[in-house]
């Protein structure tokens, strides 16, 4: 089943570090980028992508009490306005997101979800990878995807 998504900047960047920005439309029907997303990764090579202006006071909110940046923020309020299911990586914004009722998910789901569909081999190589190319992945993490098969 194909869904819409709405990503932050982090899970972006990760993905291009693996090559995989592609993933997102094979596993997603329609990738949805507030302007300041594009505006902090540029406007990405994949095609399923739009670009939505997010005008929301929760933005403001998040930004200022909250202290999240305006991407992060971006996805948040337009995930609060229309249910769409996020991908973000930031623990302090997930936490956000998860306390509003939305749907997270982040790099590493999309990995699992990548593998589980047949588009990578193997999450756990590409979490390494990411690890190996600077994004934090904590080792408890790691080790949870190093257990993690996909039963065929």
């Amino acid at each position: 089943m194909l869904e819409i998504a709405i990503a932050d900047t982090s899970a972006l960047i990760a993905l291009e570090k693996l090559n995989l920005l592609d993933v997102l439309c094979k596993i997603y029907i329609e990738i949805i980028l507030p302007e300041s997303v594009i505006n902090e990764f540029g406007a990405p090579t994949i095609e399923c992508y739009s670009a939505k202006k997010v005008e929301s006071p929760l933005v403001r909110l998040l930004v200022s009490d909250l202290n999240l940046g305006k991407g992060e923020s971006e996805v948040i309020a337009l995930a609060s306005e229309t249910g769409i299911k996020t991908i973000i990586d930031d623990l302090k914004a997930r936490k956000v997101a998860e306390t509003l009722g939305l749907k997270v998910t982040g790099t590493i789901g999309v990995l699992l979800r990548a593998e589980k569909m047949g588009f990578i081999e193997s999450a756990y190589k590409k979490t390494k990878e990411l690890r190996e190319k600077g994004f934090y992945v904590s080792n408890e993490l790691l080790d949870n995807i190093s257990k993690f098969k996909i039963s065929t």
